[in-house]
């Protein structure tokens, strides 16, 4: 099952507001988030420069076109066209490749990927259709490929969001080993209005969004609304860094 959403209509708000908040028209929530999703990606990549890149699910571009500088290659796999129109309008790299699928059987693909990212798509996804997704990329990964995903997870049924045991449980069906995982944003936040409305200027973003990471992964506990939760998985036992990492969120 697939939470239903007009992504062609989505395409329409804009290059960011099409991905995060359709309803964001000054731009500054979704810069934010913009921002701290790629704060959070940042600190726990393990880039050499020559990895093939999957974005699943990449919308606009936003996340694909960030990481294109630092790898070889990206493949941007996406359901709706609009979408894909819309990333090539703001095309900033020339080794990123974008492709329509049906959101069911994945197209061939220059498999396997070294890394796979995926922000705010695994989240609309539910029951066995995620778990089959799930499977389906790690089997696009290399032996030693990593998985990043940033999705958000709720206790409150009414926000229909999946709970981080089913996400944990999804994984393990899936043959991915969950490495790390914590929260990284509320999904209400008093400064987030603050910011929202202009009340914050832009050059603050950045060092709000370090502490708000720093802050929610120390949280546990019920979540009455949503949070951002990233998820590092892969097919192999953690090492280095994320050896370190699983100490930290388990």
């Amino acid at each position: 099952m697939v939470e239903t959403i007009n992504w062609g209509e989505r395409a329409e708000k804009g290059f960011l507001a099409s991905g995060i908040d359709p309803a964001d028209t000054k731009g500054r929530k979704n810069y934010y988030i913009d921002l701290l999703h790629k704060i959070a990606l940042e600190e726990v990549l393990e880039l050499k420069g020559d990895e093939v890149v999957l974005d699943f699910g990449c919308g606009s571009g936003r996340i694909a076109y960030w990481i294109a500088p630092k790898v070889k290659k990206v493949v941007g796999l996406e359901v709706t066209r609009e979408m894909i129109d819309l990333a090539e309008k703001h095309r900033t790299a020339e080794n990123v490749e974008f492709m329509v699928y049906d959101g069911v059987h994945f197209p061939v693909t220059p498999t396997p990927f070294d890394i796979i990212l995926s922000v705010g798509v695994l989240q609309i996804i539910r029951g066995k259709l995620l778990k089959s997704t799930l499977s389906r990329l790690a089997q696009s990964l290399t032996k030693d490929g990593i998985a990043y995903l940033i999705e958000q997870v709720s206790d409150n049924p009414k926000v229909r969001r999946p709970k981080v045991e089913e996400y944990l449980q999804a994984f393990k069906e899936s043959k991915l080993q969950c490495l790390k995982y914590y929260p990284i944003r509320n999904g209400r936040w008093w400064l987030l209005y603050l910011i929202r409305y202009g009340m914050i200027p832009k050059g603050w973003f950045h060092r709000i969004a370090v502490h708000e990471i720093m802050k929610r992964r120390k949280t546990k506990g019920h979540m009455s609304y949503y949070k951002d939760y990233l998820f590092v998985t892969g097919k192999r036992p953690a090492n280095s860094a994320l050896q370190a990492g699983l100490r930290e969120t388990i």
